[in-house]
């Protein structure tokens, strides 16, 4: 049996992961009275967040799949983020799917910034690196809604961009749209093409990660993308993840 959560004390999730993260993180910056952003609680201890058109699962490891599976159907989200396993236990077959990374202790004190970081630059710049560096496997939200968000969760200290310049144009920026006190989840590394392979977005994600200096640093990494890139700046697999798209929305 799912149940509504009417308050932070009742959320059974923590920053342990980055699904506890993305979940405790969603409630604190929007509270738990908003239609658009609902929290639910399995009796086994699974937790389910729909934050607007997404949907989260922080999977306690004793979910009934079949009740949950039928509950997603009609919840309906855009996108489902889970465990790979939890994907598997509810049938469902990824869009996407990668590591889980964490930043290891003391990691950040190896990235070195090679250009100065603005923090939280307009979301409009921000979106329009992002949409510069779209792919097949990073998919970029609508405007709207990501304009809104963002800018919600940095006024109530729930999200933090790293933004770096090149003769006063973004061209790269790292966000992380998750923050609690333990643990922050990075959304997003981006660079516009052509100014790639030159320190920008280590720079952004090194300064973003000692600003936030939290036990947990997570990025959920595709498979196939950037692998290098991240353990080289410290950054250790602890899991998997998988998202799951309605169809029609791949990209």
């Amino acid at each position: 049996m799912l149940k509504l959560l009417k308050s932070m004390d009742e959320l059974p999730v923590s920053d342990a992961t980055p699904f506890g993260c993305k979940i405790r993180s969603a409630a604190a910056a929007y509270g738990m009275g908003e239609p658009s952003v609902q929290f639910w609680v399995q009796e086994g201890g699974a937790v389910v967040a729909r934050i607007d058109d997404q949907a989260v699962l922080e999977d306690a490891g004793t979910l009934d799949a079949e009740e949950l599976a039928a509950f997603l159907r009609t919840l309906d989200p855009d996108s489902f983020c889970c465990t790979e396993a939890a994907a598997g236990k509810l049938g469902l077959t990824a869009s996407a799917a990668g590591e889980i990374l964490d930043l290891r202790p003391g990691g950040a004190e190896i990235l070195r910034p090679l250009a100065d970081v603005e923090w939280n630059p307009g979301p409009r710049e921000v979106y329009s690196v992002l949409d510069q560096a779209r792919s097949a496997v990073f998919p970029v939200p609508e405007f709207e809604p990501f304009y809104m968000d963002l800018s919600f969760r940095t006024r109530h200290g729930a999200a933090l961009t790293a933004g770096v310049r090149q003769g006063g144009r973004l061209v790269a920026v790292a966000l992380c749209s998750a923050v609690t006190d333990g643990a922050a989840v990075v959304s997003a590394v981006a660079c516009v093409p052509g100014l790639r392979r030159r320190g920008y977005g280590r720079t952004a994600l090194g300064e973003l990660a000692r600003r936030l200096r939290r036990g947990h640093l997570y990025v959920l990494r595709a498979d196939g993308e950037n692998e290098a890139f991240y353990r080289a700046l410290g950054f250790c697999a602890c899991g998997r993840w998988a998202e799951i798209r309605r169809k029609g929305e791949n990209p």
